[in-house]
């Protein structure tokens, strides 16, 4: 046994893990939203019920069966008749319906009495299946908590059932999570999540149960063999109602058909649902054969899942099958009592509302929003029936199993099952029909089931329960029309389909096709009202947007409308919405018509009322006047009062019966002036108050009166307006709360100014920090690119100068280190570039220029490359010039060259140049893999590769590619076709050629190079790579250096580095020396990627060549400079 407080413990443990998980999928819409169809499926076992666990067990004992009759026909039917819940899954979408008797009612002329007549069946049906989880829940725990022999003892008293607190707080759970938003056709995540999760964990319960019965047990001593309690018939109508149960059941058809998002959701489960019923009904069989041999007669075969565990010390095991057990009752008592909530508030109490307080005043466009009254019906119906199911768990305790309750609600339920089908096959039948249809199949099931059943529990047997009434044999309920064979719950099925499908095709016949009702066109106003009732404002002003202003509304935006409120009402209850809100309406058209029908006499009778009249408004009249806020006084042309109203007397303090009238208006005046204390100004002003009534012009002004005391003044607003044909009105406010609002505004608007100006300082302050920090990162980018490259510079050199020189096996080696360097390279310069971008730090410096100057130095490097692969790199040269960045554009066809180069298994590239326009379009062909047009914005996306890429990458090549053609005012054109390859194209502008272009004239041997690097190591790889190539190399540190040499022995070409120690460069090095020594060629090299390296060999006119240098790069530089200038 385990103690009170533990199971307790545990219990309420579990049931806020599983709150948890639907708050959590509540507010994460989407959690699993790629794995929904395994979710949808999991949650269709909200099926599987405490019955599960402790009824299958009963069965397998009774009747040998290894796999419940139930979950056959469950098995059966999704896995041959899936078809049949993909249809009703799409009549639910289309008509929006939110429960069985929605969606039968709406198939059948949206008929309020057969809704609720399903509702009825429903609620009748479902209320012992929600009995028998609250029973089974206080029998597993009195056997946990008490003893094997705990579950006989019958029912606590109330205070103590455990069952109540439970029901309880299952009809939380319940309003939680189904009774947040009016609209019942909308997905609850949040709820599907939890009953997937609790099935996940029901079954894991299960499984491990199974596994302590085949793995824990020793051998079984021989248990005797049990004879059937009921006869074999009794298998095939259990199948049958499995079968049936999937769409009849309330709460199985929730999650099945309303809460089903994508019809493709189906075909998962149609395999995935079947298997999770064979693998938690597994054990059913060994656990009642091993309770059988083990516990026997002691324990009802109920309760053999608990007391098994129990009787062999393992409470592990027990406490996880009782929350196993509690999981499947939770999942079913929560979904079962929102939907039954549901089907009665929209089918039971929202008809009768509709048509009384809820149905008045549609004309009046400020009536409440009765959306929050109908949750509160809702909420109020699911404790009802949380209650009801409670209270019948206590009458019938003790006086059936499990297995027997679970078979009761089952085939109470099958009796809607010809309704439904009559919903979807034949919707034209008449809804009278079919709801004669309902009570018929109903009333034959309770004879056949109930009424024995209600027999045996009061103890009688009466004789016409086998003779029959009246002595009529063949109604008897044990042999009514004669099926004495059958037994009893295969005789309540078969009957009550029968009786049910024949009532309602008599009845069909004998009335015919019914007419549907047309849209009977209400107006705009009569429409918006009633949707506002139970509709956000804002959706109903969505479906009556087109809808005309005045005359009728057309049918269908009526029924968009009509189709809205059928999620939240049922389609019954919408139609009777729209009908009271139409009847409304009309009656108030009658009445206004009445009104101008009105006949000779009724005129003669208002004209000899026209003296009473008269009074009447008179006495109104000087009703409002009295019981205004503003006071008022009337004087006549010759400046007299006449009339006025309490408040006047009151702001000026006139003593009763002072004022009269004929009074002169001075003379009231004057006197208030001096009762307040009034001063010169304020006589002045009452003088020119006086004017302004004797010339008859409007005036407006304003007068504080003392308040005398520790009161607070008056400030009166006086206007005066003149009347037609003489006299004067003037109304007098009292505008103090005014006035110190305003003045309160006034000085809030000051503060206000104030802190806008202090926010804008600091906003000014952050702005400066900002573009210092931006220049900070941008000088850290320069720094960190040239100490990094610096060194694979001197690394790709050094390889180089290996490969020239060394044997067949360090030539080798070279090749391989020289490939790696490409790699680390190209992915710091990747890296490099796209930090520049994102900083803004790369800014294109346009200039004129050769196209071949970035073109050949890209196929004598790319062209080597190729070779190694067994690839072919065609090149059409040009001599055309064009306007552009050079190391942009370099960069950006080096991107589609290595593209090519890394994707093209085998064939060859071609770089080209073609015409567009004014333009020249440079493109890339290559004979790769290719790639499909609706990957084509995906593979420019960062970080993006190629499926199968060989070799390493960021997948930023074409990401940075596009965003420095942007840069330079073009776009990466793209054209691919699969399997035969693909082309990469940017324009350019073209420009006249500035000067002949002349091909480069090959070879550098015996040419003399200076070289002037800071780096030791970077110069004497480079001056390694040159002797390689036969040059002469005189290699210094500085300028000086490089002067003192050429003194010695002049040189054909320079090659100087642009950062050197003490703030030199290589460009200020060059000016300096082309002053003693003119003419000579000049290269500068840099590691630096900003702007302001390539600005000073611009500005200069020298070539820049950036590291780490490629060799084949760098031999094709120092060919063109010694052609361009005749050196060769």
């Amino acid at each position: 046994m385990l103690s009170v407080a533990a199971v307790v413990a545990a219990a309420l443990a579990w049931l806020g893990l599983l709150f948890g998980t639907g708050l959590y999928a509540e507010r994460h819409p989407g959690v699993f939203a790629k794995h929904w169809r395994h979710v949808y499926a999991l949650s269709l076992a909200v099926h599987c019920t405490s019955w599960t666990f402790y009824g299958t067990v009963t069965q397998a004992a009774r009747y040998g069966w290894p796999l419940p009759p139930t979950f056959i026909g469950a098995i059966l039917f999704y896995s041959l008749t899936v078809f049949f819940m993909i249809r009703l899954v799409q009549l639910a979408r289309e008509t929006n319906a939110t429960s069985l008797a929605d969606l039968i009612a709406t198939r059948l002329g949206k008929d309020a009495w057969l809704a609720a007549t399903v509702t009825l069946v429903a609620v009748l049906g479902l209320i012992p299946y929600i009995a028998l989880q609250l029973q089974a829940i206080t029998m597993s725990f009195s056997t946990l908590t008490s003893g094997i022999g705990a579950a006989d003892d019958g029912a606590p008293p109330v205070w103590r059932d455990g069952a109540l607190y439970v029901a309880l707080a299952m009809a939380l759970f319940a309003i939680l999570f189904g009774t947040r938003r009016a609209s019942a056709a909308e997905h609850n995540r949040g709820l599907v999540l939890a009953m997937a999760f609790e099935s996940l964990f029901k079954l894991v319960a299960m499984l491990v149960l199974g596994a302590f019965v085949w793995l824990g047990l020793d051998a079984l001593p021989e248990a005797p063999r049990a004879l059937p309690t009921q006869p074999a018939g009794g298998f095939v109508p259990l199948v049958i109602l499995g079968g049936l149960a999937m769409f009849l059941m309330p709460h199985q058809f929730h999650v099945g058909v309303v809460e089903c998002r994508d019809e493709r959701d189906m075909r998962t489960a149609r395999w995935q649902f079947p298997l999770y019923l064979l693998l938690i009904a597994l054990p059913a069989l060994p656990l009642a054969r091993a309770g059988a041999a083990l516990l026997g007669d002691r324990v009802p075969s109920d309760m053999y899942a608990l007391a098994l565990p129990l009787a062999q010390g393992n409470q592990g095991v027990a406490l996880l099958v009782f929350l196993g057990g509690l999981s499947a009752a939770t999942g079913m008592v929560i979904v079962s009592t929102l939907t039954l909530s549901l089907m009665i508030g929209n089918h039971w109490f929202a008809p009768g509302l509709l048509r009384g307080a809820w149905a008045r005043g549609f004309g009046d466009d400020d009536r409440g929003d009765h959306r929050g009254s109908l949750l509160l019906l809702r909420r109020a119906g699911i404790i009802a029936i949380m209650l009801l199911g409670w209270a019948y768990s206590r009458l019938v305790s003790g006086n059936d199993a499990l297995a027997d309750v679970g078979a009761v609600s089952f085939s109470a339920l099958a009796t809607l099952a010809p309704a439904l089908a009559f919903a979807v096959w034949r919707p034209q039948t008449p809804a009278n029909a079919a709801t004669v249809g309902v009570l018929a199949s109903f009333v034959a099931w309770s004879w056949v089931m109930l009424v024995p059943m209600i027999s045996a529990t009061l103890g009688t047997d009466p004789a016409w329960l086998h003779e029959g009434p009246f002595g009529l044999h063949w109604l008897a309920p044990e042999a009514l029309f004669g099926l004495t064979g059958w037994s009893r719950l295969g005789r309540a099925v078969g009957v009550s389909l029968f009786v049910g499908t024949a009532a309602t095709l008599v009845l069909a016949s004998m009335r015919g096709t019914p007419r549907r009702r047309a849209a009977r066109g209400s107006d705009l106003l009569t429409l918006r009202n009633a949707g506002r009732r139970f509709l956000p404002p804002q959706r109903v002003d969505e479906l009556l947007r087109h809808a005309p202003a005045n005359g009728p509304v057309p049918a269908l935006i009526e029924s968009r409308l009509e189709h809205e409120l059928a999620a939240i009402l049922g389609s019954a209850s919408a139609r009777l919405l729209l009908d009271a809100a139409r009847r409304d309406a009309a009656s108030v058209d009658r009445s206004d018509v009445n009104l101008r029908g009105a006949d000779l006499d009724t005129v003669a009778a208002i004209v000899g009322e026209a003296s009473e009249d008269l009074r009447f408004n008179q006495r109104v009249l000087e009703a409002a006047l009295e019981n205004m806020s503003q006071g008022i006084s009337v004087v006549d042309a010759e400046l007299r009062l006449v009339a006025w109203n309490r408040r006047y007397a009151e702001l000026f303090g006139y003593p009763p019966g002072m004022l009269r009238v004929g009074m002169p208006i001075a003379e009231a005046s004057e006197w208030a002036l001096r009762a307040l204390g009034g001063k010169d100004d304020d006589d002045a002003a009452l003088q020119r108050r006086l004017a302004h009534m004797r010339a008859g012009t409007a005036h407006l002004s304003e007068r504080v009166f003392p308040g005398g005391g520790i009161a607070e003044d008056i400030i009166v607003e006086i206007r005066g307006t003149p009347m037609p044909g003489g006299g004067f009105v003037a109304t007098f406010s009292d505008v103090t709360a005014f006035r110190q609002a305003e003045t309160g505004l006034k000085r809030i608007n000051e503060t206000l100014e104030q802190r806008v100006g202090e926010r804008t300082s600091m906003l000014e302050a952050a702005k400066r920090e900002a573009e210092r920090a931006n220049d900070a990162k941008s000088r850290f980018l320069a720094a960190i690119g040239h100490d990094l490259l610096q060194p694979l510079h001197a690394a790709h050199l050094f390889a180089d100068a290996l490969h020239q020189r060394g044997d067949g096996e360090q030539r080798e080696l070279a090749r391989q280190i020289g490939g790696a360097l490409d790699s680390t390279t190209d992915l710091l310069g990747t890296l490099l570039d796209m930090s520049r971008l994102e900083a803004g730090g790369l800014v294109p410096e346009p200039r004129d220029f050769p196209l071949s100057d970035v073109l050949d130095p890209l196929v004598a490097q790319f062209g080597v490359l190729a070779r190694e692969r067994g690839l072919r790199l065609r090149h059409v040269p040009t001599r055309a010039w064009v306007r552009s960045d050079p190391q942009l554009l370099r960069r950006v066809l080096q991107n589609f060259l290595a593209n090519a180069v890394r994707y093209t298994d085998q064939g060859s590239m071609l770089l080209g140049v073609r015409r567009a326009g004014d333009a020249l379009r440079i493109e890339v062909h290559d004979t790769g893999p290719g790639i499909e047009r609706g990957r084509f914005e995906a593979i420019f996306e960062e970080f993006r590769r190629g499926e199968d890429a060989p070799g390493q990458g960021l997948g930023l090549g074409l990401a940075i590619a596009q965003r420095i053609a942007v840069l330079l005012g073009s776009d990466v054109g793209l054209h691919s076709t699969p399997g035969r390859g693909s082309r990469f194209s940017i324009d350019v502008p073209r420009v006249a050629a500035l000067q002949p272009h002349r091909n480069a004239k090959r070879g550098l041997a015996g040419l003399r190079v200076l070289l002037v690097d800071n780096e030791p190591q970077a110069l004497e790889a480079l001056a390694s790579v040159l002797r390689g190539w036969g040059c002469e190399v005189h290699a210094v540190a500085d300028g000086d250096a490089a002067g003192t040499a050429l003194s010695r022995e002049p040189a054909d070409l320079w090659v100087f580095d642009y950062h050197l120690d003490h703030g030199d460069d290589g460009v200020a090095v060059h000016q300096r020396l082309s002053i003693e020594f003119p003419g000579v060629p000049c290269l500068i090299l840099s590691a630096d990627q900003t702007g302001v390296v390539r600005s000073a060999a611009q500005e200069a006119g020298l070539p820049l060549l950036m590291k780490p240098l490629r060799p084949l790069a760098l031999k094709s530089v120092l060919d063109r400079m010694l052609a361009a200038r005749g050196v060769g």
